[in-house]
Order: structure tokens, then C-alpha cells, then sequence
């Protein structure tokens, strides 16, 4: 790199501003990561210290960081300013500065519809969730800052009522990320647990392995809660948790009938059909899932390497309910029971996770 301030070299750098704004939101979308570089960077023959990320096979560099090393000057002024025959300030003639919107009010929700939106510390979970916890579930990947920052989304989200929530952040990096996201798939009921990516978000670059957790229910499930609605109501006036799942389970095994190659998607299964739907076990852990958390029941999937069913939290223990096996027999031979010593759970360290995330202390 020389330290002549040509227009080219100047295009340059708005290129990579843009590249580190606008679309960002877009990429971490589609797991768009970005690394720091450790690419040497010289300037008139002399390296420079430069903080570089790798994006996609190329190099980038803060626009700032180039005026700074180089000699011009660019500062905030409701838009990127460039001002070539000026030394760098970072502030424009009337000290114009960018505005500081870092630390968030706790009170706000993150995404903020007027304007850029930053990542900071801050927004780290607002208390540790994880001290009500049995401390044998922080395994590896299942560790405390990962388990704050789902649990805060958690107890947050049965706040809405109360003026919206705040999302928590932590760090999950490449080799994580899988299991996170299988993780959070084991929750999804009449809400879907996602990785949440701010829309107006400008500042991922600086935080790469940000992660927080979104719980909304999808638009396409509004129709499907619709139609369980009187079994819902229905189940309310049950006494027991255990009765209320007994009914659940005997409800699905009225709309499905197995069928190892058959998928029953949940749009599907709770609408009008004639005829039972075929579907495979999966199926039936997914659909069960949506009627155990429309009733206010804990619930989540479990799998061996070929088979899944549920856990539910009922009358204050974690129990089993495999609704496609009961489907297929005379009676229901897995429904309540406290243990499936025949059956090798596939993650049990994250089913452990799970349990504590859901219901605090429950495995203590």
C-alpha cells in the first residue's frame, strides 16, 4: 500500500465500509463468517499494524484505520465523510462525531427501527440464570454463558406483556454452532428457537461469534394452533400434568399412523384432512411438541442414531412419551415412564442442558 491519496485508493476503502455495514445483517444470515486476518500489510515499504478480517477468501480493513495510517481524514456526519487533503481527526470541521449507540438502555429491545444498531458487551445476559442450576449439565460446548444467554430469551419472552424483551448475546464459535443450533431445535414447540440476527445490525465484524436466541411463533403455525385450540382448552380443565399429556398423546395417535418413509409437517397434521397422515417418528416428536407447550407442558426430543420421541416435565420430574411406538401398539407401552434403559440417548449431555434450560434444578 503507498501513502499517496488517490481517488482509487479512496474508492477502495468506501468499498470495504460498505461491505461492513449494510449487507452484514444479510451474511450472518447465511453463516457469512468472518476471521481475523493475519495478512501483513505494508505502507511505503513498512508493515503496518492493521486489524484485517477475512471475508470470503478476501482481506478487509476498517475505513478508518486506512485514513488514520495514510493521511486523510473521515469522520461521521449522517453518512461516511471522506476528506482527502485533510489530516486525519475522525471528526469533520464542526467536530462532528458519530453517535454513540454501544451501550444500549436495558430497558429497549435491540433492534432498533430508527437506526443502526451495535453489538457491545452490554448486551450480554443480564444475570446468571445458570447459578439455579445443577452445575454438572456445563459441559463443553453447554457451558454457563451459553445456557444465561438461551435462559434470559426464555424468561424474557414470558415477560412480552410486560413491554417486549431484550436479546442476551454469547460467543459460539464454527465448531459449536451445529450443536447449538440442534440444541435450540429440540425446543421448537408452538414457538421456534432460532439464531437471532439483528437486521439493522452494522458492527458483527467486531463480535464474529456472536449468538443470541430468538423465540417467536412462526406465521405459518397460526392456522395449526388455530385448529388445536379446543383440544387445548380441553386439556386445561384436566387436573394433573399426567393427564394432560395421557390426552395429548392419545389426540396425535388420532390424526397420524406410522409410517417409517412418511413426513407429516405440522400445518399439516393440525388441520382438516381426512384420513389419518402417515408419518415417521420424527413427525410424531415434532407435532407433540407443538400440543405439550400450546398446554404450558416442558417438552423436548430425544434420539437415538435411528429413533426419536419426547421428554416432558410433568407433576415435577422429566418423563418419556414415544407416541409413534404407542401408535403402534395395543397399548401405550411408552407413555410417563422415568427411564428407556434399552435406548442410548445420542447427546445425553445436551439432553441434560435441555432439562435445566427448561426447568431450573430439575436434574439436581
Amino acid at each position: 500500500m503507498k501513502g499517496t491519496k488517490n481517488m482509487a485508493m479512496v474508492m477502495a476503502g468506501v468499498l470495504v465500509g460498505t461491505m461492513l455495514t449494510g449487507p452484514v445483517a444479510h451474511a450472518a444470515e447465511s453463516y457469512f463468517k468472518a476471521y481475523h486476518s493475519n495478512q501483513a500489510i505494508y505502507l511505503d515499504g513498512q508493515q503496518v499494524e492493521l486489524e484485517a478480517y477475512t471475508i470470503n477468501g478476501s482481506n478487509y480493513v476498517k475505513l478508518r484505520d486506512i485514513g488514520e495510517a495514510v493521511g486523510f481524514n473521515v469522520y461521521w456526519d449522517g453518512a461516511v465523510q471522506i476528506d482527502s487533503d485533510a489530516p486525519y481527526t475522525g471528526a469533520g470541521s464542526e467536530a462532528k462525531t458519530e453517535p454513540e449507540v454501544s451501550t444500549p438502555v436495558p430497558a429497549q429491545p435491540d433492534v432498533l427501527d430508527d437506526g443502526p444498531y451495535t453489538i457491545s458487551a452490554g448486551h450480554w445476559s443480564r444475570e446468571d440464570y445458570s447459578q439455579k442450576a445443577s452445575p454438572t449439565v456445563f459441559t463443553g460446548v453447554y457451558d454457563r454463558e451459553l445456557y444465561n444467554a438461551i435462559r434470559q430469551t426464555l424468561v424474557d419472552r414470558g415477560r412480552q406483556d410486560e413491554g417486549g424483551y431484550r436479546y442476551a448475546y454469547t460467543m459460539v464459535d464454527d465448531g459449536a454452532y451445529s450443536a447449538v443450533k440442534n440444541l435450540l431445535g429440540r425446543m421448537d414447540g408452538a414457538l421456534r428457537y432460532e439464531h437471532h440476527v439483528p437486521q439493522n445490525l452494522i458492527n458483527y465484524y467486531e463480535y464474529l461469534d456472536y449468538f443470541a436466541v430468538s423465540a417467536e411463533t412462526p406465521e405459518n403455525y397460526r392456522e395449526a394452533l388455530d385448529f388445536i385450540q379446543p383440544v387445548i382448552e380441553e386439556v386445561s380443565r384436566l387436573g394433573t400434568d399426567a393427564e394432560k399429556v395421557t390426552f395429548l398423546n392419545g389426540y396425535l395417535k388420532t390424526l397420524l399412523t406410522y409410517d417409517s418413509r412418511a413426513t407429516a409437517g405440522i400445518t399439516k397434521t393440525f388441520a382438516p384432512h381426512s384420513g389419518e397422515l402417515k408419518a415417521a417418528c420424527g413427525s410424531y416428536a415434532r407435532a407433540f411438541k407443538v400440543l405439550c407447550s400450546a398446554a404450558g407442558i416442558p417438552c423436548i426430543s430425544i434420539s437415538t442414531d435411528i429413533h426419536t420421541w419426547n421428554l416432558v416435565y410433568a407433576d415435577g420430574q422429566w418423563l418419556h412419551v414415544d407416541v409413534s411406538s404407542n401408535d403402534q401398539m395395543v397399548r401405550d407401552s411408552i407413555l410417563l415412564l422415568k427411564s428407556l434403559p434399552s435406548r442410548t440417548d445420542r447427546v445425553p449431555e445436551a439432553t441434560e442442558f435441555l432439562k435445566e434450560l427448561l426447568i431450573p434444578g430439575s436434574t439436581k
